[in-house]
């Protein structure tokens, strides 16, 4: 299961503020589409040995297009005898829509090794609806070669498919402790909490959190959205400390007590003042002395 890295950023004096990060493009991308089925099948013909290239394009294509992927495994456990199926077939189209409508499939990618001195790959996609063959297919020697890496499967499969089918997305979930507090996107506002939904954004991706209200302290965190991944983020905004009035202050009143104590009629004076402190709201008048 994929996992959010989560780094959460103090805001001022925000350092003991706590958020709990669970997993699951600044503006929400378009409505992801349904994902396509796809069985990744091989035909053999006079290959000598074993070969992983099935199971090699199956996981990769599992790992980065928005695919719902039935690999080999999978594809044996729904029909027992796919592979003689497969090997019946020999490449017809209309007989490999078939094996795929057996298997509860959209599309067929038809992995065809051949061997006839050099070993020859050949890709092609199936249509399992309309029997046709999609996309552009790709054939290519894979002489006397040791294993394939990623990046020649990963270019392979992005000959086969468009650039669309490379998107995946993530989803993120931003809750706070309070209403009506705004949260903020790599910059963009989003909206005010409690948001109405997951915002969903293209994946794998990092973006900047900030949630904040007035008169409470803010959250800040770097996300890391990662494909298939719900994020959500729970802030908490305590309430921001007010600074201390000045007649609070331990000094204030040692300094007044030194003022009372030097004599009566400086000390009607101190307690004839009043303080409007209009950041607080607090009106503070000092009671006469005794005997006044």
């Amino acid at each position: 299961m994929a996992v959010a890295r989560v780094r959460p950023a103090a805001v001022g004096i925000a350092a003991g503020v706590a958020a709990l990060v669970a997993v699951s493009a600044r503006a929400a991308p378009p409505e992801e589409p349904k994902r396509r089925r796809v069985a990744v099948l091989e035909l053999r013909g006079g290959v000598e040995g074993g070969t992983t290239l099935a199971e090699d394009l199956a996981a990769r294509l599992e790992a980065t297009a928005a695919l719902a992927v039935v690999d080999l495994r999978e594809a044996r456990r729904r029909d027992p005898g796919v592979d003689g199926a497969v090997a019946r077939c020999a490449g017809d189209l209309e007989c490999t829509a078939r094996v795929g409508r057996e298997l509860l499939v959209d599309e067929v990618l038809l992995v065809a090794v051949s061997q006839l001195g050099d070993l020859v790959l050949n890709l092609q996609r199936v249509d399992v609806a309309t029997a046709r063959a999609r996309g552009t297919p790709v054939s290519t020697v894979l002489a006397a070669r040791g294993e394939i890496g990623r990046g020649e499967l990963d270019a392979w499969l992005k000959q086969l498919y468009p650039p669309a089918v490379f998107l995946r997305y993530g989803s993120l979930v931003i809750e706070a402790s309070v209403a009506g507090a705004t949260v903020t996107l790599d910059d963009e506002e989003q909206g005010r909490t409690p948001l109405p939904g997951p915002i969903k954004l293209v994946a794998p991706s990092r973006h900047r959190v900030l949630v904040s209200k007035k008169g409470r302290v803010p959250y800040a965190a770097d996300l890391d959205v990662l494909p298939d991944a719900t994020v959500t983020l729970r802030a908490a905004l305590p309430e921001a400390q007010a600074p201390t009035p000045w007649y609070k202050r331990w000094y204030t009143w040692a300094i007044a007590g030194g003022v009372v104590a030097a004599g009566l009629t400086t000390a009607i004076v101190v307690t004839a003042t009043h303080v409007d402190d209009s950041r607080s709201g607090i009106l503070v008048n000092f009671p006469p002395p005794a005997g006044n």
